[in-house]
């Protein structure tokens, strides 16, 4: 997303993006990646914490100087990648390799993730060399210079440019998270001035909702796992990879439409399942759901982001077992969807508000959106039920209409379960299976012009410096 660059420089990272969810997905990225991470501001001030540094780099910016230096380093980085509108790779002023991704999220340039610390393997000793005669002037010894070098394992070229292709995804991804809520915040501010944009309110919403799971990520996220999986024959990595490829089938497929409640149950389970790899014995879930209602129809996604709270808020913050149960059964003239945990529970005036839909401003921002689409979709005759005790769990019901007849489903993006039938074969087949159809999957997305990751010239570092010309001069 550019636009016409805002010279005021009015905004900043945090106002768009959560540092929180950022902070777990730069930590996500390096370990995957085996490079170090930071993301920084204009000035190259970091505003998240670093992620799989080197003792080098700490042992630098431990100095006044080198740390100046540093930052003054990831500014220009920052910078030149935010001229090209794209990731820059370049040989740093400490003499490794770097490598910079703009953020820019409403025509503002606000910052930048960087990665690298990263010696190539093929020319150790010249970068170590370099790395030495970088580094004296900051007053550290040539011999604590070259041990903290050593430590840092040589890695191929080729693994340096798919670091810094995946960084091109994941700044895609900061970008689409901030202008989301870039978006919402707006919508929810104009709602509450002119209550003529509720219905705009509610289609910002479920956008903002559809972001959350951005196909361009994902896609790109588990070809990569694929690659992995098929590379080092990881168990864990082809979980992933498979439950994360229903997971993209089903919000690509069906959003803004109605599905059978089967097919949420589902998806929700595909979830669960992802969660549960993180949590361990710390999470278990319980589905009852009546049989004669499997093929129900709902709004999509209605679920998902009640069971993500009932994990987030719910299970999260407890080293003790929680237990998310859904349920689904007819009571009178309805339909109860009931999503219920057993663990932390809710504030009360959380509880009592949601319960005369009185929502404050930034609390249950998911549970407002379904709320909202389901009041959309089925007037007043909708309602909502909260049961909340401290320490003993949420309960969630979601009260349905049954006489109310819904659209039927739309074919909108009808070629996408393809794409991820095959990502789900990477993950399961034989390996000439999986390199034929990883190839597929590649091309078809290709033809669908849907793949938009901006080439890098990883060749070009060497007449790409950055001059350290402050602790030159």
């Amino acid at each position: 997303m550019t636009h016409q660059i805002i010279k005021s420089h009015q905004h900043n990272i945090k106002n768009f993006v959560d540092i929180n969810i950022l902070q777990r997905i730069q930590d996500t990225f390096a370990k995957a990646m085996g490079v170090a991470a930071v993301t920084v501001d204009r000035s190259g001030t970091p505003i998240t914490e670093t992620s799989n540094f080197c003792r080098l780099c700490t042992m630098i910016r431990s100095t006044p100087a080198g740390l100046a230096r540093c930052q003054w380093c990831d500014a220009e980085g920052g910078r030149k990648a935010n001229q090209l509108r794209r990731p820059y790779a370049y040989l740093c002023a400490g003499g490794l390799l770097d490598a910079a991704a703009p953020i820019i999220i409403d025509g503002e340039y606000l910052g930048s993730i960087l990665c690298g610390q990263v010696i190539p393997m093929d020319d150790q000793e010249a970068f170590r060399e370099r790395i030495i005669e970088r580094n004296i002037p900051l007053g550290l010894t040539c011999n604590e210079i070259d041990r903290a070098a050593r430590e840092i394992v040589p890695v191929p070229r080729e693994r340096f440019h798919a670091a810094v292709e995946m960084l091109s995804i994941v700044a895609n991804y900061v970008i689409e998270m901030g202008a989301a809520n870039l978006a919402k915040s707006k919508l929810l501010k104009e709602a509450q001035e002119r209550a003529a944009l509720k219905a705009a309110l509610q289609e910002a919403q479920l956008r903002a909702l559809k972001a959350q799971i951005n196909p361009h990520f994902l896609f790109n996220s588990l070809t990569l796992l694929g690659f992995t999986a098929l590379e080092e024959g990881a168990h864990r990595t082809e979980e992933i990879a498979y439950s994360l490829s229903d997971l993209l089938r089903y919000s690509l497929r069906n959003i803004s439409t109605t599905v059978e409640l089967g097919e949420e149950i589902k998806m929700i389970e595909q979830y669960l399942a992802i969660q549960k790899i993180g949590f361990g014995d710390r999470l278990e879930k319980r589905i009852e759901v009546d049989s004669d209602l499997l093929h129900f129809e709902v709004p999509c996604m209605v679920l998902q982001p009640l069971v993500e709270n009932a994990v987030i808020h719910g299970a999260e913050p407890l080293t003790r077992t929680v237990t998310v149960v859904i349920r689904a059964y007819r009571q009178g003239g309805y339909v109860v969807l009931e999503v219920a945990d057993d663990g932390v529970g809710m504030p009360m005036e959380i509880v009592e508000a949601i319960n005369s839909l009185r929502f404050a401003k930034k609390n249950s921002l998911g549970l407002q959106n379904v709320i909202q689409r389901l009041i959309g979709e089925y007037g007043p005759e909708f309602s909502v039920q909260v049961e909340a005790f401290p320490d003993q769990g949420t309960t969630i019901r979601l009260m349905i209409p049954v006489h109310v007849s819904l659209p039927e489903e739309s074919d909108v993006f009808a070629d996408w379960p393809f794409i991820s039938d095959v990502l789900s074969e990477v993950a399961t087949g034989d390996e000439a299976l999986q390199s034929s159809r990883i190839n597929e999957a590649v091309h078809s997305v290709a033809d669908m012009n849907l793949v938009d990751l901006v080439e890098v010239d990883h060749k070009s570092y060497e007449s790409q410096e950055i001059q350290a010309e402050m602790i030159k001069s």
